[in-house]
């Protein structure tokens, strides 16, 4: 089985993510950061997952703009989402507003990685925004960001090689 797992990541968390999941999936598998890498044709390819990063409630123009050149061959394929999103509460709206409603119909699996701000490594503007969002999170009692490895692991194992029993 051949798995392109294709992404957006600005500041490497979502990166990260990635290289985990790609770890823990059986057979080939290829990823490709669309904000930085050019995306292959995917008809190559079994599986695909597909994700990234939510900045200001949006996810990378790059990703939306793969999903609706390629929604046709994508909707052939087995397919898993994924967002890293600081807010997991939010995960439902993020997903509606970062992928066509056909992606969404036709998906094996749906998975919040949750987030973490690495202010350090953000340009300014995003450092700003960030900052006023912890104030606001903070003020209006709402839990820190925190991440979730083992949605990860759930996202892997749809992807995992089903072997028939002997």
């Amino acid at each position: 089985m051949k798995t392109m797992i294709i992404y957006g990541s600005e500041y490497g968390y979502t990166s990260e993510c990635v290289q985990n999941l790609a770890k823990e999936i059986d057979g080939d598998v290829l990823t490709i950061n669309v904000c930085k890498e050019i995306a292959p044709d995917i008809k190559e390819f079994d599986n695909l997952i597909i994700g990234g990063s939510i900045y200001m409630g949006q996810i990378q123009k790059k990703i939306k703009e793969f999903c609706t050149k390629n929604i046709a061959q994508i909707q052939t394929k087995k397919l898993g989402l994924f967002l890293s999103c600081g807010v997991a509460e939010n995960f439902e709206t993020h997903l509606a507003n970062s992928f066509p409603e056909e992606l969404l119909k036709c998906t094996t699996s749906k998975q919040c990685f949750g987030g973490e701000l690495r202010l350090s490594k953000m340009k300014f503007m995003h450092k700003t925004i960030a900052n006023m969002m912890l104030k606001m999170q903070e003020k209006a009692g709402n839990p820190p960001i925190k991440q979730f490895p083992e949605n990860i692991a759930k996202l892997a194992d749809t992807f995992k090689m089903q072997t028939e029993p002997i």
